[in-house]
């Protein structure tokens, strides 16, 4: 398991962004430390599992992501709902 792990990380080592699955909403990506061995994350932790992120080229689109990137949380993203009002 340690290894997959440590593959799945380095797969995602050269992008700055994923995608969770096939959703279209893009995340920043940071790594977190489970069982020892270092993974990648996204930064909002909208997903635990390390083998659904695929990386992505495209800006962040998570406002979550963003929100905890600048502090502020009021960014809006074109075309994402409003959370708030």
């Amino acid at each position: 398991m340690a290894a997959t792990l440590r593959r799945r990380r380095s797969e995602l080592a050269d992008a700055r962004a994923a995608r969770i699955g096939d959703g279209s909403i893009v995340h920043e990506l940071t790594t977190r430390v489970w069982v020892g061995v270092e993974i990648p994350a996204v930064v909002c932790a909208a997903a635990d599992d390390p083998m659904r992120l695929r990386p992505s080229t495209s800006p962040v689109t998570c406002l979550r992501c963003r929100s905890r990137r600048s502090g502020s949380g009021g960014e809006q993203v074109p075309g994402q709902a409003l959370l708030w009002g």
